[in-house]
This record gives C-alpha cells, sequence and structure tokens, in this order.
C-alpha cells in the first residue's frame, strides 16, 4: 500500500514521538461511537478519540494528530465524501489514513469514496476483530512511512551539510592555492608561481612551435630609494611598480610575477621580440607617467626601470633556464648603456 504523507504531519508525529496507533472516530452517532470505543476498549495500546460534530473534524484531527481516521459517510452540515477532501486538503491530515464506516454497502459509495481519498471501507458495525485488525495495519503502515520520512528527511540535511562543508573546503583550498601564488607584498604571482607557469608556457611553445618571450626588469637605483625613504616608502614603491605592470599587460594568457627583491618578470606566450619590445616600452613608460619621485636616482628625478627581453621558441636542446639567462643578459646590458630603457637578448 502506497501512502502519501505530507512532511508537515510527519514532523507533526515525529514530534509527538507516535509509535502506536492513535485513533479518531467522526460519527455523529453516540451509540455508534461507544460500540466502537468498547471494541477497541482491551488494546490498551490503540488511543481512542471521538469527534461528534463533523465540522471539527479536521481541527481535532490536526490537534491529536491520529494514525487512522474512522469516519461515517452519512452526517449533518458536511457530507462524508466533502470531509474526505477536507481531510486530504489539510497539511496535518493529507497522508493520514481514513477507514469509512458507513451503513451503505453499495459499491457505488464505496467507489465514490475511494475516489475521494478514502484508504479503507467496512460497513458498520463492523466485526470486532477484523476492524482492529485494519486499525493496526494502516496504522502501522502510516508510521513506517513517517519514519522513513523523517529519516529521508536527515539524510537530506546529513547531505546538505556535507555539501556546504565540502563547498567551505573547496573554498578554503582555493585560498590557500592563491596565497601559496601570491607575492605577500606586492599580490601578484611569486616567484615559485612563476616557475611553474614558465615551464608550463614553454612546454606548449614546443609543442604548438611558438615563439616565448621572457621580459625580465628591476627599478633602478633601488637600493639607494630603500636607504633614502626607508623600508616602508620602498615597499610601498614596489606595490606601485607592481600594480603598474599588472595594468600594462593586456591579454589573459600573459603573465607577470615578482621575481625577487626589486625584480619582476613577464611571461608574453606566443609573442616575437619585437612584440615584447613593445609591451616592455608600454611598461616602461607607464611606469616613468606615475612620477615617483626617487631623488637619489642618477638617472631620473622619479622611479625608473631597465628591462631585458628575450624570445625563443622552445626546443628540445635548450630550456627555460636558457630563456632567463637571456633576458637577464640583456637587462644587465640595459643598465650598462645608462638604465631606463629595455634591450633585447641578441
Amino acid at each position: 500500500m502506497s501512502v502519501d504523507i505530507n512532511p508537515g504531519a510527519a514532523q507533526a508525529a515525529a514530534e509527538n514521538n507516535l509509535s502506536h496507533p492513535v485513533v479518531l472516530l467522526v460519527d455523529d452517532q453516540a451509540m455508534v461511537a461507544e460500540a466502537i470505543r468498547r471494541m477497541l476498549a482491551d488494546e490498551a495500546d490503540i488511543e481512542f478519540h471521538y469527534c461528534q460534530e463533523p465540522t471539527k473534524a479536521v481541527g481535532k484531527a490536526g490537534e491529536i494528530k491520529p494514525t487512522i481516521i474512522l469516519q461515517d459517510l452519512v452526517m449533518p452540515d458536511v457530507d462524508g465524501y466533502t470531509l474526505l477532501k477536507f481531510y486530504r486538503a489539510n497539511p496535518a491530515t493529507s497522508g493520514t489514513p481514513v477507514i469509512v464506516l458507513s451503513s451503505r454497502d453499495d459499491p457505488k459509495d464505496k467507489r465514490q469514496a475511494f475516489e475521494n481519498g478514502a484508504n479503507d471501507y467496512l460497513v458498520k458495525l463492523p466485526d470486532k476483530i477484523e476492524l482492529i485488525a485494519r486499525i493496526r495495519a494502516h496504522s502501522k503502515a502510516y508510521l513506517l512511512q513517517l519514519q522513513r520520512d523523517e529519516a529521508y528527511r536527515e539524510m537530506k540535511k546529513l547531505q546538505q551539510q556535507l555539501t556546504e562543508s565540502h563547498r567551505q573546503l573547496e573554498e578554503s583550498n582555493a585560498i590557500l592555492q592563491r596565497l601559496s601564488t601570491m607575492d605577500g607584498l606586492t599580490g601578484i604571482s611569486n616567484r615559485r608561481h612563476f616557475d611553474e607557469t614558465l615551464a608550463l608556457q614553454w612546454r606548449s611553445s614546443l609543442r604548438q612551435h611558438t615563439t616565448l618571450s621572457l621580459i625580465l626588469l628591476d627599478i633602478d637605483f633601488f637600493k639607494k630609494y630603500n636607504d633614502g625613504y626607508g623600508h616602508q616608502g620602498g615597499d610601498d614603491c614596489l606595490k606601485e611598480v607592481a600594480k603598474t605592470l599588472s595594468e600594462t599587460i593586456q591579454r589573459p594568457c600573459d603573465f607577470i610575477a615578482r621575481y625577487g627583491g626589486e625584480e619582476f618578470v613577464a611571461i608574453l606566450p606566443n609573442t616575437d621580440a619585437r612584440g615584447a619590445a613593445l609591451m616592455a616600452e608600454q611598461m616602461r613608460a607607464n611606469v616613468q607617467a606615475k612620477n615617483i619621485p626617487h631623488a637619489y636616482s642618477s638617472v631620473a628625478s622619479h622611479v625608473s626601470i631597465s628591462l631585458g627581453v628575450a624570445a625563443m621558441q622552445a626546443n628540445e636542446s635548450a630550456t627555460p633556464a636558457d630563456l632567463i639567462a637571456k633576458a637577464d643578459a640583456a637587462l644587465y646590458k640595459a643598465k650598462e648603456t645608462g638604465r631606463n630603457r629595455y634591450m633585447i637578448a641578441e
């Protein structure tokens, strides 16, 4: 037997810890009620309730939360078929089993009762043994359904908690991953992330036979800047330069990182030396445009940068370290020839 239990009724029953049959008889005839009460009198675990006024039946059911409703069909004020519809429309009783007790034994009446939501049909007064058996059977099925619904809700609740915990764990892992690849001072990628990204882009260049460019740069006379403006001033300068470099690169595939100290590095995939040189000059110009005062510089009154540009197509006989070495050599040449400029590696 399939019983549709409303979650509200299931929760109410669970809160009341129902584990035994609770009978609500709805019948306008007190003599019938007394007869049913006597039939159930010897059944200590069956709780019996009686409602003589059908207009109060739904409210009474909501109050006592029966596991079974026994109901007459012919009553004053409210037709029995209509009352069945009321039960099914009310959240507290929508799934409560209903046994119709009727003096009518016409199959048409039985069909109409079932069509309106009845679970069973007995001609009154029924046999005591049969009545008790049906009360117990319907109540047991109902209580088992309530328990299954409660277990399902607990399972769903646990599943939601696990899902939320998993989401929080993923967020924490993402934050940790981001922090592990970020330079703590400037907020851009750190040296570790640069090494990983360069290795990845090198393999991509090897597969696709594309040119990979690297720009290595540092802040001119940064030690003097640090000595003159203090470490806090030096930190602020590094942050501003890092921000400017990050804003300069445009493509999602381009990459900027702090290489160490006052050095920064940019990876430009699928970019030749000419394209990298244009980017290097844009970086230099943008840092210059910030006009950060540098009274201790020998090349300008503001903070400036020197840059080394190198471009290679990855091959089996070379390594990413070779590309870095070329960019470093170009940076050294830019410093030798006056700073505040870029040089392209031969």
